[in-house]
This record gives C-alpha cells, sequence and structure tokens, in this order.
C-alpha cells in the first residue's frame, strides 16, 4: 500500500517546483492515471474509476485515457458505458490502438467473438507483431473452438512480448479446452511461479493437474467426492469463461 499512498501524495503536492503545497492541488493528467493505475492494481477499482473519469473531465479527446476509463469501467461490469465511451472516442479517433484494442475486449467480453476478430485483425493489418491484438485474437478462436489458430495467435504474441503473463496464461487455458493436459501444465507451472502472476493462473495449473490425475488438485478443486463427470463439467466452465479473459 506503501507505493499508492506514496503516489497520492504525489497527486496531492506541488508538481517540481520545490514548493510545500499550501493545501490540495490539481494533478496533472499523469499523476492521475499513474495513481489510478496503482489503485486498480491494488484491487480499488472505485478510487481507480474516480480518477480516470477526472482523467477524462480533464482530457476528453485524449484516446489513452478514454481506452483506461472504457477499460476500467467494463472490468467494474459496466460494459454500455463502457461501449458508449469507446463509440464517442473512436468517433474522434477512429485509427487509434489503443481504442481499438478496448473495443476488441470488450467484444470478447460480450461474447462477440466475429466481431473481434475484425477488430483485432485492424490493428494486426498496421502492426502484425502487436502483442496485445495478437493476444486478443486468440481469445476470439478459443470462443469460436478455434484452438490450434488460438494457441498460434498467443505464441505469436508471446514472441514478441516474452515476458508477458497474459498471453502465456491464455495459452495454457487454450491448450486445456484443446484436451492438451501435459503441454498446459508445462506452460503454466513455471508461469504460476513468476512474481505478478494472478490466482488464476494457480487455479488454472490445479486443473490442468487434476485433468492428469493429481488426486489433492482434484479434491482442492471440486472436493473428496469428485468424479470423471465433476471435472468435464468444471472444464466445460472454463470454457464458458473464456470471455472473461478479457478483463485481464
Amino acid at each position: 500500500m506503501g507505493g499508492l499512498l506514496g503516489l497520492l501524495l504525489l497527486a496531492a503536492c506541488s508538481t517540481g517546483t520545490g514548493e510545500t503545497s499550501r493545501g490540495l492541488r490539481e494533478p496533472d493528467g499523469g499523476s492521475r492515471l499513474r495513481v489510478a493505475a496503482a489503485a486498480e492494481a491494488s484491487g480499488q477499482l472505485d478510487l481507480a474509476l474516480s480518477l480516470y473519469r477526472a482523467a477524462a473531465e480533464a482530457e476528453p479527446r485524449n484516446p489513452a485515457v478514454l481506452a483506461r476509463l472504457a477499460s476500467a469501467l467494463s472490468r467494474s461490469g459496466n460494459d454500455a458505458e463502457a461501449q458508449d465511451i469507446l463509440d464517442r472516442a473512436l468517433q474522434q479517433s477512429p485509427r487509434d490502438p489503443a481504442l481499438i484494442n478496448q473495443m476488441g475486449r470488450l467484444q470478447i467480453r460480450r461474447g462477440l467473438a466475429r466481431p473481434a476478430l475484425e477488430t483485432f485483425g485492424q490493428l494486426l493489418a498496421a502492426k502484425p507483431d502487436d502483442a496485445a491484438a495478437l493476444d486478443g485474437r486468440g481469445m476470439a478462436f478459443d470462443m469460436l473452438g478455434q484452438h490450434a489458430e488460438a494457441q498460434a495467435s498467443y505464441r505469436a504474441a508471446l514472441a514478441a512480448s516474452p515476458g508477458a503473463i497474459g498471453p502465456a496464461n491464455n495459452l495454457g487455458v487454450s491448450l486445456l479446452l484443446a484436451g492438451r493436459f501435459q503441454e498446459a501444465q508445462a506452460v503454466l507451472e513455471p508461469l504460476a511461479r513468476r512474481p505478478g502472476a494472478t490466482p488464476r493462473v494457480a487455479t488454472n495449473l490445479a486443473i490442468a493437474r487434476a485433468a492428469l490425475g493429481d488426486q489433492d488438485a482434484t479434491r482442492d478443486l471440486i472436493g473428496d467426492r469428485a468424479t470423471p463427470a465433476d471435472l468435464q463439467a468444471l472444464l466445460r466452465a472454463l470454457g464458458n469463461r473464456t470471455q472473461e479473459l478479457g478483463r485481464e
């Protein structure tokens, strides 16, 4: 929390003049975004949304700010407002990659896989090694049941951004959905040990282990009376949850 508190103080105090603030001063746009990102990372989504809204009010035509606000709104479940913001922002900046990427992810979350493929395709036509677009395209392919194509897209995203946790986790999920459990475990096991890995990565790894017959993992996920049918139900639920990957 210390890092977030420091950023809050940075936003509240004077910026670079050497003076001590005599009250709360209006933070600059960069401070707002840094504090909002820190709040979002620490799970304080309400605070993050408030800061993103303030940043958007101060810079209503800044595509990066509007994309971040739309992303935070969607993560909080406000997809309709996120859609409205993106629609209006794209009228102003129709080729902005951050806005197009957020539109694609919103389409994923709304279950619109084919439109999402077209949206991410726009980004990839301009920049074939765009890691975020390759990751998004992979999610859309997974939603359509085209797991081989999805895995190729995730691997391309990882080639473009080798340290990215999101595409690696999504690749593991895609392998699970395709029934390639050993390969999924091989991807997810080292990923789960990395700093910054989310609890979802550990859950996906446990699913892979359970699918390979690890009784401890199965009990942790389902309980002592787990049956093969229970594991199949869990895997089906994982497939139905694929669209939630767009929130990450």
